[in-house]
């Protein structure tokens, strides 16, 4: 096990986790001390680093992408940077994870003990992706969801984002955050889940309900670790995404 400050400095300045959310991600990894996890979109690895880092002995992270996804740095070069290369596996030879995510429940899986989403941010894709999700994690497992209010609006002057064609949304598509809608419609509510938080208004967490275990849902715990300025900030920002949409209706 690495310590957090060895990671941080490793990748200080690649994007996109920030040392907060490393933080919070090792913090967890440390905690629950899971054997196998899986990330669900690499970019440069800087997620991969601070889950490797954390993992007890013998554990092991599998971090997928699409086989387009091509990133300076590149994760090799990040993890090895880290120290950790040799604790990650590295998928990038299918055009969806949710493909790989299909093979991988047919070949009967031994599963996962905590699953990180942080790729496409798309209904249609992510919303699958967790149904899948929740069939591989293991009771007791984690999954956690990145970018809840992330919406296409942010990245309007491009042509594609994460393999999604932009232009062929509509309005309503690009002003609404697919990650929380699959997070509200699809985790919430699935009596598989329990324990539902949200950290920040931006992370969407779960775990797998054990066998036995009573069945709760639709109650969400909303945590913080920003300041009150940083919050007021973010309302604002979900504010005009709103009146974009109430706009476009």
């Amino acid at each position: 096990m690495k310590s957090f400050d060895e990671i941080a400095d490793a990748v200080a300045g690649v994007p996109f986790m920030s040392p907060d959310q490393g933080h919070i991600v090792y913090e967890h990894v440390r905690r629950t001390a899971p054997a196998r996890v899986l990330e669900l979109g690499t970019a440069h690895g800087v997620g991969s680093a601070y889950l490797a880092a954390a993992l007890p002995p013998g554990g092991q992270v599998i971090t997928v992408d699409h086989a387009g996804a091509a990133y300076d740095p590149s994760p090799e070069r990040v993890l090895s940077q880290a120290g950790v290369r040799d604790r990650v596996e590295i998928v990038r030879q299918y055009s969806s994870y949710t493909w790989w995510l299909k093979e991988r429940l047919a070949e009967g899986c031994e599963g996962f003990d905590f699953v990180y989403l942080d790729g496409a941010k798309n209904w249609t894709i992510d919303g699958l992706a967790v149904l899948l999700i929740e069939r591989l994690l293991r009771p007791g497992g984690w999954l956690l969801m990145d970018d809840l209010h992330w919406t296409y609006d942010e990245v309007r002057d491009r042509e594609v984002s994460d393999g999604v064609t932009i232009r062929g949304l509509s309005d309503e598509e690009r002003a609404e955050p697919h990650l929380r809608a699959v997070f509200d419609l699809l985790v919430v509510d699935n009596p598989a889940f329990t324990e539902q938080r949200i950290t920040d208004d931006w992370w969407g967490w779960a775990r797998k309900r054990l066998e036995g275990e009573p069945v709760r849902r639709g109650s969400v715990q909303i945590e913080t670790t920003k300041s009150a300025g940083a919050l007021v900030a973010n309302g604002l920002r979900r504010g005009v995404r709103a009146a974009r949409r109430r706009v476009r209706g």
